[in-house]
Parts: C-alpha cells; sequence; structure tokens
C-alpha cells in the first residue's frame, strides 16, 4: 500500500515540476538566493533577516532552481518514508503506517512548499528526522542517538530559529524514557555546537550574539494588530510606534513591512538602533495588554486547526501558497532574481490549471489534524515504554513547532507544514495505545465470572 502511495506522490511532484518552471518565488526567495550568490563569490556575511542555512545549501545547485525544487520533491517523498518507516518500527499496522503519510504526500501545502526556494521543507524534514531517530531504538535510546537528534535539531535551527524550541520536547522525552542526565548532556551539547556555530558567525558578521537583527521587526507586526497606548508611558522617540487605525483596520503585513509603517517612519534617537526602540515598544505593549496578546497568540494558534485555509486572523492572503492557474506576479521578485541570472517561473497553463483544481477540493481539514493532536495526548497519558513516549514526544513536538509563529509572528499556513509529519505519527501512536488499553480492559471484564 505504501509503495503505490509513494509512487502516486511522485507522480503528482512531477506533475507541479512540470507545472511551474523552473521553481516558485516569493519575496523570501530573493535574500535567500541573494546570499546564495554571495557566499558562492566568497562574501560569508550572514543575513541580518534570516537565517542563512538554506542559502548555504543553496550553493550546492549552482543557480539551478529546477534541480533545487526537483531535491525537495524528493526531500518530501523522503519525509513521507520517514513517517512510514518510525510508525512501523514502533509496531503500528502497516495500513495505519501508511495512511499516516497522505498529508506529506498529497497535501497542496506540502507540495506547493516543495517547488517554492524557500526552507520550509528542510526544517520540516531535520526536525522529523531528528525525532525519528531519537525515537528509533525506543526504549534503549543510547547517547548516539541522543546527539545526532541534538545536531539535526541544531541544524534546523541554522534554517529557522524558531526551531530552536524543538530542544524541550526532545528532551522532556528523554527524561520520561531513559531518565538518564548523560544522555540528556548529549542531546543538549550536540544541539549548542550548531547553534554556537552560528551565533558565532553572526556576531562576526554584525557584532551581536544573534540570529537576526529583525528581532523588534517582526514582534512589532505581533504586537501591532492589538495595541492600545492609551495610559501607557511611553519615551517620546516611541510615541510615533503606536498604531494610530482602529483595530478593526489595522493590517499585521502593513506594520511590519510596508515603508510607510511607523517602525520605519519614526525617528531613531542618536545612540539606539531602530530594531532596539522597536523591540523596547513592542515589550511595553506587551506589558501592558498582557491578556491582548495571550488572545492574539491564542487566535493564531487555534486557526491553525480551521476546517478552511483562509486568510488567518491577521487578514494575510494564502494565496501564495495555493496551486494558481498562473504565476502571481511580483515583478520586483522577478526583476531582482533575474539581475541575479536566475530565471523567474513560468506556468504551463494545462497543468496548472489541473493543480489549481486540485487544491480547491483536496487538503487535510484543520478538525481532522486537531483530532490527531488530541488522540496523540490522550494516547501519552497511558505511558508505557514502548508507546507512551514516542506519542507524548511527537504530540508535544507538534504543539511546540506551532507556538513561536502564534507568539511573535503573524499567520501564515507556511508555519502550519510540521502539522502534516508530527500530527499524523502522534494520532497512529496514540489511538493505538488507547485502542489496546480498552481491548485489554474487555478482555479483563469478558473474564469475569
Amino acid at each position: 500500500m505504501v509503495l503505490s502511495l509513494l509512487l502516486l506522490g511522485a507522480v503528482l511532484r512531477g506533475i507541479v515540476l512540470a507545472a511551474y518552471h523552473p521553481a516558485l518565488i516569493f519575496p523570501d526567495s530573493v535574500r535567500y538566493l541573494q546570499y546564495a550568490h554571495n557566499f558562492t563569490a566568497g562574501h560569508w556575511r550572514v543575513d541580518d533577516q534570516r537565517q542563512s542555512g538554506y542559502s548555504l545549501l543553496l550553493t550546492i545547485f549552482q543557480n539551478e532552481l529546477w534541480l533545487v525544487a526537483l531535491v525537495q520533491h524528493l526531500a518530501g517523498l523522503a519525509t513521507a518514508a520517514g513517517v512510514y518507516a518510525v510508525l512501523v518500527r514502533l509496531n503500528a499496522s502497516r495500513w495505519l503506517a501508511a495512511l499516516a503519510t497522505i498529508p506529506v504526500l498529497f497535501d497542496p501545502l506540502q507540495l506547493v512548499l516543495e517547488q517554492y526556494i524557500l526552507a520550509d521543507i528542510w526544517t520540516e524534514l531535520l526536525v522529523l528526522a531528528a525525532l525519528v531517530i531519537l525515537v528509533w531504538q525506543r526504549s534503549q535510546v543510547g547517547w548516539r542517538a541522543a546527539a545526532a537528534c541534538g545536531l539535526l535539531l541544531g541544524l534546523a535551527v541554522a534554517f529557522r530559529d524558531q526551531d530552536l524550541i524543538m530542544i524541550v520536547p526532545a528532551a522532556i522525552y528523554l527524561v520520561v524514557a531513559t531518565r538518564s542526565w548523560r544522555r540528556l548532556a548529549a542531546l543538549i551539547a550536540c544541539f549548542a555546537i550548531p547553534v554556537a556555530g552560528y551565533l558565532g558567525w553572526f556576531d562576526a558578521s554584525h557584532g551581536q550574539w544573534n540570529f537576526t537583527t529583525f528581532s523588534g521587526a517582526f514582534l512589532y507586526g505581533r504586537v501591532a494588530d492589538f495595541a492600545d497606548c492609551t495610559g501607557l508611558v511611553l519615551p517620546s522617540y516611541e510615541k510615533p510606534l503606536c498604531p494610530t487605525q482602529p483595530a478593526a483596520e489595522r493590517v499585521a503585513d502593513f506594520y511590519t513591512w510596508n515603508p510607510a509603517s511607523p517602525q520605519w517612519t519614526f525617528t531613531v534617537p542618536p545612540g539606539k538602533s531602530r530594531d532596539a526602540v522597536v523591540q523596547d515598544f513592542s515589550l511595553r505593549i506587551l506589558r501592558h495588554q498582557p491578556l491582548a496578546y495571550t488572545e492574539a497568540a491564542a487566535r493564531d494558534f487555534f486557526y491553525g486547526f480551521s476546517p478552511v485555509r483562509g486568510a488567518g486572523p491577521e487578514h494575510y492572503s494564502p494565496a501564495y501558497l495555493k496551486f494558481q492557474s498562473h504565476i502571481l506576479p511580483d515583478p520586483q521578485a522577478y526583476t531582482s532574481i533575474s539581475a541575479l541570472g536566475d530565471t523567474p517561473p513560468t506556468a504551463q497553463p494545462g497543468l496548472a490549471a489541473f493543480l489549481h483544481d486540485y487544491g480547491r477540493w483536496f487538503y487535510i481539514p484543520g478538525p481532522l489534524l486537531a483530532a490527531g493532536l488530541i488522540a496523540g495526548l490522550a494516547g501519552a497519558v497511558f505511558i508505557r515504554r514502548r508507546n507512551g513516549p514516542p506519542s507524548l514526544l511527537f504530540s508535544l513536538g507538534a504543539i511546540a513547532i506551532l507556538l513561536p509563529p502564534a507568539l511573535f509572528a503573524t499567520f501564515d499556513w507556511r508555519y502550519q507544514l510540521p502539522q502534516l509529519t508530527l500530527i499524523p505519527i502522534a494520532a497512529v501512536l496514540g489511538s493505538t495505545t488507547i485502542v489496546n488499553k480498552l481491548l485489554l480492559a474487555v478482555g479483563g471484564l469478558v473474564r469475569l465470572p
């Protein structure tokens, strides 16, 4: 069964490759490609807005964007194979393990992101591989498995700093499954190696230990959606940062990126950086409106499980993450990549129309994923050495990886991609544990005189 699904998934990916050539481009893609070109030319200054791990990877492909897309589609198939393999390894039935691959094999969100020059597919694969290695030996987790898991999670951080949080569920699993401080130390130490290496590279480039100089800018976009400066004591230079539009009319993306946003038009006082001032203002808002912040974060988190894939609480259009019958216009991005020697995308009308219709009618509904997460958490209640901790790991991992975007960014379906790998594993493990427990209970009752 799984071989048939993998074959169908491969055919569908072939259609995506042929429909949008050489690869799809998003504004973020431009920076990734710019820094890849810089690295190829020997200029090793790290990007100050986004992590450069993906740009380093792109240097391998030497401007062949179609090859990037092809390898990313292969990575998607490898991710599906990893989902199946770990479930079979953990004694799940093969047909359930095969069903668990359907989201990553066929969901249009996965397929379209594999075609984009974006880092999401690689963070998904690295995180899944790390957790699979950790549970592969089940209750006999060795220090090598812990070290490999930590190393892969650390590498994922070089692609996206929000993956820092994944060390938490991995550490919890180790403590529950092994109660070994030595293995925990191996996990954390190996996680720290690539993370510290990246921070050192950033320090050499920008004079500070950090992942980005845009932390304040992203957080401002998060708080601007609900910020109310009434009754808040602010330094005079921060007052222009208070949004003047009614809250219902604000668009978070405007406050993050638009040149007319207050964070790009206010006057920076001498001796301070723009990002530091914006971050200080944002933190003041969080302390001033903790309930509004909690409500906004919860709204974003739960919207990821909505029945339809709409624009989200911050009204950010999901159009670019849906198959289109034509290439979405982005003259600035296409001009930029042309200047780098790369080729802007074109669409094959017939295949693109087919994919557009496919994406309209098939995707994994959010409520189904929410039910799978609940099943995984419920199964973790019945902790046993073989079934409980892995269910706990993938359930907590799914929650953990979805939290940072809700807390520090505005809603984007890209950030929901890990749902398609971690939740199906948690669901199968959790439901299997629950069913087995119920069958044992029923069997005990039947044997009663």
